[in-house]
């Protein structure tokens, strides 16, 4: 379906480089904390998208593959291709998800190598918010659709509804060090932002949604390791922070957690994770 696209591209900004190797280095962890528990979440964008039992589709920002693995499920008879930049994802995704019809290849979203109108469906579940420049990838999801296709788009909603956003600034200011990619996490799921970018693509929106989501983890210490040790600021924090640097970021997220939490029987705890979804078509 798709060789691995050459990466780097020459000249590359470095962030963009620094980015993919942070990804590289959480495959396995970011599977384990992140993508079971945010499963739903896409899956509420898929059934917006409905895609067609037949047809193809491309989900970009593949990661592990989960979201692609559920694309997959509701094609039965079709083909499903994930794509990503980091080629450890790409390779943990091709292990786990990797079937007759479903396919991983390394490729990058800002400037991908598939030919212009071969999908049916794109999907790109909490990945834009990661690309050096968004704009670019939409064009490029915008190009590979057929006439008549949709694209699929999930991102993080409002900070201070997102139960994690704390970690970002715990960690950036100890370290005194500031990710390229963080300023804009939450601000493509602003109303109406997400929207805009996406007509401004060449694309016309058919559903705009704002979702109240929750993530769910056995206990408060387990959610605290998920921006720590499992996300893309895993290497700041395990890198550039000292042990007592470390031990108050956890500290703070355990609080932070404590205020949050709704409490389940058992000890588990469930935490507001909210989204913006939009669906569109080539306009």
């Amino acid at each position: 379906m798709c060789a691995d696209a050459a990466l780097p591209a020459a000249g590359e900004p470095a962030e963009k480089s620094g980015m993919r190797n942070a990804w590289g280095r959480i495959a396995d962890t970011y599977e384990e904390l992140w993508t079971e528990r945010t499963a739903h979440l896409t899956a509420r964008g898929l059934d917006l998208l409905e895609p067609p039992p037949g047809g193809a589709g491309c989900d970009i920002g593949c990661g592990p593959g989960v979201t692609t693995r559920a694309l997959a499920d509701r094609m039965p008879q079709g083909r499903v291709l994930g794509v990503d930049f980091a080629p450890q994802m790409v390779e943990r995704a091709r292990e786990r998800h990797g079937a007759p019809g479903v396919d991983f290849a390394v490729d990058d979203a800002e400037r991908l190598s598939l030919d212009d109108a071969s999908f049916d469906v794109v999907t790109c579940s909490l990945g834009l918010m990661y690309c050096y420049d968004p704009r670019a990838a939409l064009g490029h999801m915008r190009r590979v659709l057929r006439p008549g296709g949709r694209v699929m788009l999930l991102v993080w909603g409002n900070a201070q509804r997102v139960w994690w956003s704390p970690a970002i600034d715990l960690i950036e200011s100890r370290a005194q060090y500031y990710a390229s990619v963080c300023p804009m996490m939450f601000f493509y799921g602003l109303p109406g932002v997400l929207s805009r970018m996406t007509a401004e693509a060449g694309l016309r929106v058919l559903h705009d949604e704002r979702v109240d989501g929750v993530m769910g983890f056995p206990d408060a210490e387990v959610a605290a390791q998920a921006p720590t040790i499992g996300g893309p600021l895993a290497g700041i924090y395990t890198n550039r922070l000292d042990a007592t640097q470390q031990a108050e970021v956890r500290a703070s997220l355990l609080e932070h957690v404590a205020r949050l939490a709704e409490v389940e029987e058992g000890g588990g705890v469930r935490l507001p994770a909210e989204v913006r979804v939009v669906v569109a078509t080539p306009a």
